[in-house]
Order: C-alpha cells, then sequence, then structure tokens
C-alpha cells in the first residue's frame, strides 16, 4: 500500500487532516450485516479526510483542504434517527493537516495552489480556519462556481463552511472556476463532475506516461464499486451522483491509472481491476 506516488516528474501525497464518523443511514442501500467489521464499536463508519499535495517542477497544489481545527459535536438529530445510544462526542474531527504538511517538508506559505473538490465543511477547513486569516499567505484558492449558489449562499449564519469560504472571498484569494475541463498547474486538470454537488470536480494528475485521477467525494465507500446500488446521504443528485460515479468506475476499470478518494480507508492509491465476477480494487 501506498500513500505517496511518483507520476513522472510529479509527486502526488496523500495527507490525512481527521476523521468523520458516519452512522449506517448515511450509506442508502448498504448491507452492513453482509459485511460485519465495517463499523466500529460506536456504530459509525470511520473515514478519513484526506487532502492531496501536488507537487511539480515550479509548483505546489494542495487538493482540498480538510475540516480544520475543529471538533464538530455529533447531532443529536442523527443520532437519534440511526438509533445511536451511544454516538461518539464529535461527527468530524480535523486538525491533523499542519503537522501532515511538515512530516512532508511543506509549508503553509509554498502552497501556491489550493483547489477544492467541492465546498462541503469536510473540504475547506484550512483555507481560513474558523472565518480567521487564509492559512495558505501565497496561495489562490480555487473552486466549482456552482457549488457558491448551490452551498454557501443559502447556508445559515455561523455554517462552518460558510464561514470558512465567506472569509477567504473578503480576503481576495478566491478564484471559481466553470467549463468541463480546468488547468490548474502543468499536468493537473481538473473535471466536471456534478451529482454529489453541482460544482464538484475531480483531479487528474499526468507525466511520463503515467496518471493519478483523485475523484473526490464522488466515491464515498470502497464497496460502491462492487455494489452500485449504495448511495449517500450528502449527495445533492443522487441520480446523478450515481450516474458520475458509474462513469468514472467503467472509465478507469482494467486501465493502470492510480485513483485517491477523500474517505478510503488508510488514504492509500488503487487501482480498478477486473476478472469473471467484475471490477474490484487492487493496490496502487
Amino acid at each position: 500500500m501506498s500513500t505517496e506516488l511518483k507520476v513522472g516528474g510529479i509527486t502526488v501525497t496523500a495527507l490525512n487532516d481527521g476523521f468523520n464518523y458516519l452512522p449506517k443511514i448515511a450509506y442508502a442501500g448498504l448491507d452492513f450485516d453482509a459485511h460485519p467489521g465495517l463499523l466500529d464499536s460506536d456504530g459509525t463508519w470511520h473515514m478519513p479526510t484526506a487532502c492531496y499535495l501536488v507537487q511539480g517542477e515550479g509548483f505546489t497544489v494542495l487538493v482540498d483542504a480538510g475540516t480544520g481545527p475543529v471538533q464538530l459535536p455529533y447531532p443529536p438529530q442523527m443520532a437519534a434517527a440511526a438509533g445511536l445510544e451511544h454516538a461518539p462526542e464529535f461527527i468530524a474531527v480535523g486538525g491533523a493537516l499542519p503537522d501532515e504538511l511538515a512530516r512532508v517538508g511543506v509549508a503553509p506559505a509554498d502552497v501556491d495552489i489550493v483547489f477544492l473538490t467541492h465546498l462541503h465543511m469536510d473540504h475547506v477547513g484550512w483555507v481560513a480556519p474558523n472565518g480567521g486569516e487564509p492559512f495558505f499567505p501565497n496561495a489562490r484558492v480555487l473552486y466549482g462556481a456552482a457549488d457558491w449558489d448551490a452551498l454557501i449562499a443559502p447556508a445559515p449564519e455561523g455554517d462552518l463552511s460558510r464561514t470558512v469560504m465567506e472569509a477567504a472571498r473578503a480576503a481576495g484569494i478566491l478564484e471559481p472556476v466553470e467549463g468541463a475541463v480546468v488547468e490548474i498547474a502543468p499536468g493537473v486538470v481538473a473535471h466536471h463532475t456534478p451529482g454529489h454537488t453541482p460544482g464538484h470536480y475531480t483531479v487528474q494528475v499526468f507525466d511520463g506516461g503515467q496518471e493519478v485521477d483523485l475523484l473526490g467525494d464522488t466515491v464515498q465507500h470502497p464497496l460502491m464499486l462492487t455494489d452500485r446500488g449504495i448511495g449517500f446521504h450528502a449527495d445533492a443528485d443522487g441520480a446523478k451522483a450515481k450516474e458520475t460515479r458509474d462513469g468514472l468506475f467503467d472509465r478507469f476499470t482494467g486501465r493502470q491509472v492510480a485513483l485517491g478518494m477523500s474517505h478510503q480507508p488508510g488514504l492509500d492509491f488503487k487501482r480498478i481491476a477486473t476478472g469473471e465476477d467484475g471490477p474490484y480494487w487492487v493496490n496502487a
């Protein structure tokens, strides 16, 4: 297993800012009884919150910015709906990204571009933590324009994503992007992949005949590959999200393309192989 890959002259490294703790009801159609061991003793699925560092000649890009230095209390209504008698204290815990960056020798000032696959709270947190100053002082922050009106503008006062993004807008660091394909840096290209959110993008990194694709939240659980009927509670458009996800699975099956996913356990890169029983994950 690997959380760092060389793609020609570009290095892609998975970094973990923290964890989200989601109940069974977050994954419509997933038969947890058929897959014992998925849930922790607290009755939730513990999924990491990935950010991806993309380093090439003359550029350093961070794909997604984690939850940030916050601990979000578990919503009582979700715990009740899920029948969690002893719900975790928090539904999301962030804060590890600075140490993760330091571990690989990168300072916040080294980051040129922060590319947000979408504007959910566990992807934007370190852009301007808790609505304060930008954490990456030299970085432009790019995001899919459609997500602002869908997620930020209607969010209530105090919403984490809104607080962070409005602070970033006030600081003048935001650059909304539109279009099917957007170049981020040499060999780093974003592809519009709506469904989870209207402005969701995946990120393709390619150089020297090699490729890795960062799928953001198009895939929220590894079992979605073999059970196409599994959905996710936070998808803005479930049908579109499934269409997008199935299209990506079909595109990458059998190809020597490494895949990084925001909530892949262990954050190791995967490929999709195929056999008599259909596609399955293998380590990249």
